[in-house]
């Protein structure tokens, strides 16, 4: 490179170094890189470029957690720089990014640690500022029989009052990562919740409030604070993965919903207990190394089992017909136990759990399923009854 041309190079823009593996993340790395596609990652709010560069760096015999951490320092460096040109949107970019990294260094941590807790503030930190520009952003804290939970509430720009829909994550999306499914939903003019429930998230690393046999009741509270904010309009919820069973069971006990979506709802999260590494992730919903006969009782409250589904506002399933978790048979089974009229299923070939190679056709059924039940709910409250 030539001295004029040298002159003109105003970034450079590189992959970090001497990240390292040490012995006690072998094994975490080889998992995340068999587990996370680009398109899971880019899911969970991960930059397409930021993925490609984890993907690399963990592929090149560098821990996945690390190089996870210091593409988000990178990110956080360059948003900090005093000599770096600036703007309000140009910034929530990058600490967006940033968030996104740092929440997915600590996907598969299986202990509840003080470094990860640590981890998981700073990147709660950063998505906070990300959105501190945006008045359709608030942080809320909702009291509840087992302890308080968190939840960002994005409040479409259009006048209210507004439908709401309840977005639950499950094992490893918790609110922060499903920000990309409520955003749809929001331009649909739905109010969305986007929830920590126990166990997850900051309900989880601030208030320490984990899984319990009763977490079902700490569910009453949240949905009293959901027909708050509906302000009469109709309440709906999503739910994915072990959440897609946890918003069945919520509905069925609390029958305030009028539309539910489940995407990959894992009928037995208890069976999911005979692999040990998946069990240990388990557990830290749970508590600080709980005992095994409570970690199994926690996860069988949750078994879809035909007494406990109750459902009947419209419910949609999203199915995978290659879910390693949720087999084809496994939905068609529950789709007849559910006991709604209006029951439908939409099918994705080669879908896997969740479908994230759908990304944009699972928005769309989502929103506009939503949307149109919703709007049925609404012109049937408005008819004159005979």
């Amino acid at each position: 490179m030539t001295t004029g041309t040298r002159t003109a190079l105003v970034d450079k823009f590189s992959y970090p170094l001497d990240i390292g593996m040490p012995d006690t993340d072998i094994k975490a790395t080889k998992a995340a890189l068999r587990q996370f596609t680009l398109h899971r990652l880019h899911a969970y709010g991960i930059e397409i470029g930021d993925g490609l560069r984890l993907m690399e760096l963990a592929a090149e015999n560098n821990s996945w957690s690390r190089s996870a951490t210091s593409l988000a320092d990178q990110i956080l460096a360059r948003a900090e720089d005093p000599e770096l040109p600036k703007t309000v949107q140009g910034q929530a970019a990058l600490f967006a990014r940033a968030s996104a990294l740092q929440r997915i260094s600590q996907v598969m941590d299986v202990e509840n640690t003080p470094e990860r807790r640590a981890t998981y503030l700073a990147a709660a930190d950063n998505f906070t500022r990300a959105r501190a520009h945006d008045s359709r952003y608030e942080h809320v804290v909702i009291d509840t029989a087992g302890g308080p939970v968190t939840a960002w509430v994005i409040t479409p720009n259009t006048a209210g009052p507004h439908p709401v829909a309840l977005v639950h994550g499950g094992v490893d999306g918790w609110s922060m990562d499903w920000e990309g499914t409520a955003l749809p939903l929001v331009e649909e003019g739905f109010l969305t919740v986007i929830l920590d429930g126990p166990g997850q998230g900051e309900t989880r690393f601030v208030y320490e409030h984990y899984l319990t046999p009763d977490w079902l009741d700490s569910y009453k509270q949240v949905c009293e604070y959901l027909l708050i904010r509906a302000a009469g309009m109709p309440v709906t919820a999503v739910g994915n993965s072990m959440a897609g069973a946890l918003v069945i069971l919520i509905a069925s006990k609390y029958p305030i919903f009028a539309a539910v979506c489940s995407n990959g709802p894992v009928i037995s999260m208890a069976s999911t207990l005979v692999r040990h590494s998946y069990a240990k992730k388990l557990s830290t919903f749970c508590g600080t190394n709980p005992p095994d006969k409570q970690v199994r009782a926690v996860f069988e409250s949750m078994e879809l089992s035909v007494d406990r589904i109750q459902l009947t506002c419209p419910y949609l399933l999203l199915q995978g017909d290659s879910d390693p978790m949720v087999s084809l048979a496994d939905g068609e089974r529950l789709l007849k136990q559910v006991p709604a009229a209006d029951k439908q299923m939409a099918l994705f070939e080669r879908g896997e759990h969740v479908i994230n190679r759908y990304p944009a056709d699972k928005h769309h059924i989502t929103r506009t399923w939503m949307r149109d039940r919703v709007d049925r709910a609404l012109l049937a409250a408005s008819t004159p009854r005979m």
